[in-house]
């Protein structure tokens, strides 16, 4: 039976140096850039262990797409799996398929990778937003040429790349990226999807991700992601803070006001702190009148 447990003495160390950490906090939270680790050789990430790891997890975190993806579109759907989805991730170089596993956390070795990792940061991240808050993990195995489509994420991240090259293109969180009706219908659908115009293309920051390579996505940037030629596996450690939390009440707020023809004004950026639209929103799902 395969052992589960600690990584070997090789593979065990810390993922990031100590410069590494302080341009993490010079950069915390709201400039995204680029670090460098050490979890690239970590015996936790092969394709042999991650294809072990899909097979273990709850299949409802497992995500599986095809890998011929749009801007301006949803993931393109795939027929259901011919193989079990350990294979799938065994043979991605050639699969065109794009797999997510969400919510590794769940399983022991890899909460202990992400908790040693955030460990790491957390005093940056304490002294920029307060405790990190629902800390997660997500594996993107995916096969060359796979394309992301332009989206965002309610939450800090720091992307770390094991194998193959990604390219990342980044945008600031205001208009005409991301707008107050776009996390409106995130908060009130789930859908994180964003509008896409072609003149977009050229305008975001791209940032190329080598194996050792690490990216810090701040709260809800808008991104599209380009697979280079060869398989790509990366890992994503993410995490909320109170403030996050406010600020998505107070988008469901906003969005359940615009229901009676209201018009109210956008929520403060963060780290900035919506305390009383997050207490409101909070009293009416208690009273089940939102």
């Amino acid at each position: 039976m395969r052992d589960h447990g600690c990584a070997t003495a090789q593979t065990a160390g810390p993922a990031l140096a100590e410069d590494e950490i302080r341009r993490f906090a010079s950069l915390y939270p709201g400039e995204p850039g680029k670090l460098a680790h050490r979890l690239a050789a970590h015996e936790l990430l092969t394709l042999e262990a991650l294809a072990d790891a899909a097979e273990r997890m709850n299949p409802a975190n497992v995500l599986c797409h095809a890998a011929k993806n749009r801007n301006g579109a949803g993931f393109a759907s795939s027929e259901p799996p011919r193989q079990p989805i350990g294979d799938t991730v065994r043979a991605i170089g050639s699969a065109s398929r794009y797999v997510m596993l969400s919510l590794v956390e769940q399983l022991p070795e890899y909460a202990a990778l992400m908790r040693a990792t955030i460990g790491q940061l957390e005093p940056a991240i304490r002294a920029g937003t307060g405790e990190p808050l629902q800390q997660r993990a997500f594996l993107f195995i995916s096969s060359p040429e796979t394309l992301a489509p332009f989206h965002f994420d309610a939450e800090y991240n720091v992307l770390f790349q094991i194998a193959g090259r990604k390219d990342f293109i980044l945008y600031p969180p205001v208009a005409p990226w991301i707008t107050d009706a776009s996390n409106e219908l995130y908060h009130r659908t789930g859908d994180n999807l964003l509008p896409w115009d072609d003149s977009f293309a050229g305008q975001g920051e791209r940032t190329v991700l080598d194996p050792g390579d690490a990216l810090f996505v701040p709260y809800r940037w808008p991104h599209w992601v380009e697979v280079g030629e060869e398989p790509s596996v990366s890992l994503s450690f993410t995490w909320n803070s109170r403030a996050g939390f406010e600020q998505n009440d107070a988008y469901r707020l906003n969005a359940w006001l615009r229901r009676f023809g209201l018009s109210p004004g956008s929520p403060a950026p963060l780290p900035a702190r919506s305390p009383v639209r997050s207490v409101a929103w909070r009293a009416l799902s208690r009273l089940k009148l939102a």
